[in-house]
């Protein structure tokens, strides 16, 4: 069995028919892109993964076990998102402690962990900064660096490059894919951006009203997307 599998979800707001069946399946480490235009429901189908969101059928699994019921924080399960969401109160090192502090962990390891998350988002000696002092770029690497200390199984990336200008984009582009191959975490990520997808992606899964049309590896279906 694939590492994890949304299974015929189905997903309505209202009289809106969002998710009309969704199957999707991502193996352990893999770099899946979810590639469609707006209001495809792409988001809706990654807040359900991530638990914000309840499907009307169909359920998730993870790791060969069934989380459709369980709540967001329970689901090992971590979400980016493109505005960061930083506490802008907070310092850098603040902000990336978040989630340990929450699960009450030892100071020294929670110490220990940050400095060697600095380390690996290229963010040494800025710990103490606060996110109004940072760049575009810096900002986005606290946010990844808080989504990713507490060692998700799954990291969900809801169009994380979309604010950036091209050349910063292009730079983060490769900066995420090393990355995920670094820490080995399964990427399920979403743009509408389909340059973006074919650089980035072990496989595009191209989603359209509410379907996914074609999945596949970059090379195999480049010629299909139609945005």
């Amino acid at each position: 069995m694939s590492y994890l599998v949304a299974k015929d979800i189905y997903k309505s707001f209202e009289s809106l028919e969002v998710l009309k069946g969704i199957d999707l399946e991502v193996d352990q480490g893999e770099f899946v892109t979810l590639l469609g235009a707006s209001g495809c429901g792409k988001t809706t189908l990654l807040r359900i993964i991530a638990g914000l969101e309840y499907a009307d059928k169909g359920s998730v699994l993870l790791d060969g076990n069934n989380i459709t019921g369980l709540a967001p924080e329970k689901r090992q399960i971590g979400m980016f998102f493109q505005n960061y969401a930083l506490f802008e109160h907070m310092t850098v090192e603040e902000n990336i402690a978040y989630s340990l502090k929450l699960q009450k962990l030892p100071k020294d390891e929670i110490v220990q962990r940050v400095n060697d998350m600095l380390k690996t988002v290229k963010l040494e000696g800025e710990n103490k900064r606060m996110p109004d002092m940072l760049s575009g770029g810096q900002r986005q690497r606290v946010a990844l660096a808080r989504s990713i200390i507490a060692t998700p199984k799954v990291l969900l990336l809801d169009e994380p490059l979309g604010a950036l200008d091209a050349a910063l984009k292009k730079r983060m582009q490769e900066e995420l894919k090393d990355l995920q191959h670094t820490l080995g975490i399964t990427f399920i990520y979403i743009t509408h951006d389909q340059d973006e997808a074919l650089v980035m992606s072990d496989r595009i899964a191209l989603m359209e009203n509410g379907i996914i049309k074609e999945i596949g590896k970059p090379n195999e279906i480049k010629d299909k997307i139609r945005l």
